[in-house]
């Protein structure tokens, strides 16, 4: 690929599942979710579909034990960032039309949040689909949201309650993805983290990793990317964490392609950490 494609032979790929997550969901999960009185819809993207499952099982796995079901849209497409970037506008747009197809049949139609775990996705379908695609969408706009934000809200407005196990004992840095700067959420997943009581917590200084999506794959990027991300990767191994946090996929790629410590969504992160039979409880308590 360094020499045909101009993908530098330096850079690590992200590994393929050999299930995907659609395929365990219709399989494993899917006909118990609708014993939950409550649901939202899911928005998994390209990353928990192909290439890790877990954080969508860690998902089904938290709002089920707060007492929502998952519901998946049905004929979701990639969110087109990577078209985006690669200047693949047409093909892009023809995915987002879709996308939104179904996400107003979610929304306007069956009354659901659609939420994501993934901050590029999140912010693509947002942000980005009517000031690059030309997508208007303001009618389901601000229904759409990342988990973590959904989550906090359901437990800071006293609709949910998070217990966790006695026995979690980790420090971990939370790094703040570009998209999700933009986004202005970072503080619904660094507040659910700090609930954690056996979480050390390690706030990183804000810098960029570097990747920027296909950016830092390419030949010609490779070495700015590693050089702009250089700073954090630096802050991360002087921290000396269990673990690295953060919301983008990318983001973990590069960092523990160039740090060596392990990257995890704050949902796989909580999922981990959860008391599930407790919390499952608490929420049966709280009526949910």
């Amino acid at each position: 690929m360094d020499a045909t494609l101009g993908i530098d032979a330096h850079r690590t790929f992200p590994s393929y599942a050999s299930e995907k997550f659609t395929t365990w969901f219709k399989k494993e999960a899917r006909l118990n979710q609708s014993r939950y009185p409550r649901q939202v819809a899911y928005f998994h993207g390209c990353y928990v579909n192909y290439n890790y499952p877990q954080l969508g099982k860690d998902l089904v796995t938290v709002m089920n034990a707060v007492g929502y079901g998952i519901k998946l849209l049905e004929d979701e497409k990639c969110c087109g960032v990577a078209k985006i970037s690669n200047r693949l506008i047409d093909e892009a747009k023809r995915d987002g039309k879709i996308n939104l197809e179904q996400i107003r049949r979610a929304v306007l139609e069956e009354n659901l949040t659609v939420i994501g775990t993934s901050s590029t996705c999140t912010f693509t379908i947002r942000d980005e689909y009517p000031h690059l695609l030309d997508l208007d969408n303001a009618d389901v706009r601000d229904e759409v949201m990342l988990a973590t934000r959904f989550l906090y809200n359901l437990i800071d407005s006293g609709k949910a309650k998070l217990v966790f196990r006695d026995d979690y004992k980790k420090r971990v840095a939370y790094h703040t993805p570009c998209h999700m700067e933009k986004l202005g959420w970072t503080i619904y997943s660094t507040s659910l983290l700090k609930m954690i009581p056996g979480l050390d917590y390690v706030a990183l200084e804000s810098n960029c990793c570097g990747i920027a999506g296909t950016y830092g794959f390419k030949k010609e990027n490779y070495n700015y990317s590693q050089g702009i991300g250089r700073p954090l990767f630096n802050q991360i191994l002087g921290e000396h964490v269990d673990l690295v946090a953060t919301d983008c996929e990318t983001c973990k790629w590069q960092i523990e392609m160039s740090t060596g410590v392990p990257v995890a969504n704050p949902i796989s992160i909580i999922a981990d950490a959860l008391d599930i039979e407790a919390t499952r409880r608490a929420n049966s308590v709280n009526g949910q």
